[in-house]
């Protein structure tokens, strides 16, 4: 590790965060902010993220702003997105200023503080949430770091706690600048291709991470030899799952799950979030927390903003967005509106997120958007792709695809279109979710509006 890369946090600093709108950024930004250091933020674009850190009293420049250095800060933080030429950050290193990626940022951070990381394919946004609430009840009052808006959390305040949660994410194997003391790892699937070459680096990726627990690993019964049994881990192993066979046997029950004896209600729809929900009962067990005390904060915990969120329910059609954009999401996601809702129809406005994702899996969405009744799907977010990708996959490819599998479906051009297709077609008892991980949330906002 160079000079440069190193940065004190137990006293205040003057921060300059480039990219500060993003989601791991953000909540980074507000948790600094909390914890006495000023900050100053730059981003490319506008977004929601940004106005909120204006509104806390953090200015944030964007446009062609964002490429000036401010006078008299101390360090630069980065998102990934960044390159390593960016004007900021090169005029800070050569000012001999310490320059981190965020990832390691937080790493450094850590340090100084007990810490949860929750890891996985999928739910690691909703299952940090979860612990963060659930710790908060129980009165341990815990920093936090979700890729996500969490009101209930943002009303607790954050910053100064010696326990912090964070999300840990495996897109440029940031998750291995953390030195957990106790982690979750929900899933391994494959994704982020873009960065991993298959699987097997996703796998070993993981593996390494599990290498640098120190004290309890929570994860899924069906990574027991994935990563429970790995080489190199040392922390003790907790199991969850619908088997027999797993420490925390995690079972439907009414209007959530159980465990044992003891049962637990949910406000989120899927058994999906239940297993989430066991996961954060093992790490909560670890910490002393009552069982009682987890059944009333998970209970009461209204989840994240963009996962199965409702938006509202005009002339009767309910309108919901979710961030889901890979199989395994949609298809949970699509399955829990389905148990929870009984649509008279179920819409989805499917909005794909990297071409190099949809071209990967474009059979396995194609399958996952089918037990839809109703599906449309607006171009391509683009994001990190490759020209390659860029011309060997569309919409249009998916709408085929998803036709071929006796799907309803149909590929619009733009928002607009959407919109008034959408708009002149649902009916009363209908659910129209909107999917994906780019702005395909715009639709259900205008959709509540006109509808």
């Amino acid at each position: 590790m160079i000079a440069h890369d190193l940065l004190d946090f137990s006293r205040p600093r003057r921060l300059h965060l480039a990219g500060i709108g993003g989601s791991g950024m953000a909540p980074f930004a507000r948790m600094l902010h909390a914890a006495g250091h000023t900050l100053t933020g730059a981003d490319a674009t506008e977004n929601i993220a940004v106005r909120e850190l204006r509104q806390m009293g953090i200015p944030v420049v964007t446009g062609t702003e964002a490429d000036v250095l401010p006078a008299r800060v101390e360090a630069v933080i980065h998102s990934a997105a960044l390159p390593p030429t960016a004007r900021p950050l090169r005029e800070a290193r050569e000012a001999g200023l310490p320059v981190l990626k965020y990832a390691r940022a937080v790493g450094q951070l850590a340090r100084s503080k007990r810490t949860f990381a929750i890891a996985g394919t999928h739910g690691k946004t909703t299952t940090t949430a979860m612990l963060s609430w659930v710790l908060h009840r129980a009165g341990l009052s815990p920093s936090f770091l979700v890729g996500g808006n969490v009101p209930q959390l943002c009303e607790t305040g954050c910053g100064r706690s010696d326990r912090l949660v964070v999300e840990a994410c495996e897109f440029d194997r940031s998750f291995l600048h953390l030195r957990p003391d106790v982690a979750i790892v929900t899933n391994i699937e494959a994704d982020h291709l873009d960065y991993y070459k298959d699987i097997v680096e996703i796998t070993a990726a993981f593996r390494a991470f599990a290498t640098q627990v120190a004290e309890v690993l929570v994860i899924h019964e069906g990574l027991r030899e994935t990563l429970g049994r790995a080489g190199g881990v040392r922390a003790r192993v907790v199991t969850f799952g619908p088997s027999p066979d797993a420490d925390l046997r995690v079972l439907p029950a009414d209007r959530g799950f159980a465990v044992g004896r003891h049962e637990f209600r949910l406000a989120l729809p899927g058994f999906h979030n239940a297993l989430n929900a066991a996961a954060v009962l093992a790490v909560a067990r670890t910490e002393g927390v009552a069982d009682e005390t987890v059944a009333a904060a998970l209970a009461e915990f209204q989840g994240v903003g963009r996962r199965l969120e409702v938006k509202g329910r005009p002339r009767g059609v309910c309108v919901i967005d979710d961030y889901a954009h890979h199989p395994t999401e949609v298809r949970a996601g699509l399955e829990a509106l389905r148990v929870t809702f009984a649509p008279g129809r179920l819409w989805v406005v499917f909005q794909p997120h990297q071409y190099s994702r949809l071209r990967r899996f474009l059979p396995e969405f194609a399958d996952a958007l089918a037990s839809a009744d109703r599906i449309v799907v607006p171009p391509v977010f683009t994001a990190r792709d490759a020209d390659e990708d860029r011309s060997a996959v569309s919409s249009g490819d998916l709408v085929t695809a998803v036709r071929h599998r006796g799907g309803d479906a149909v590929h619009l051009q733009d928002f607009d279109a959407v919109v008034d297709f959408v708009r002149t077609q649902a009916r009363a008892g209908d659910v129209v979710v909107t999917m994906g991980a780019g702005d395909v949330g715009d639709v259900a906002g205008r959709l509540v509006r006109v509808l």
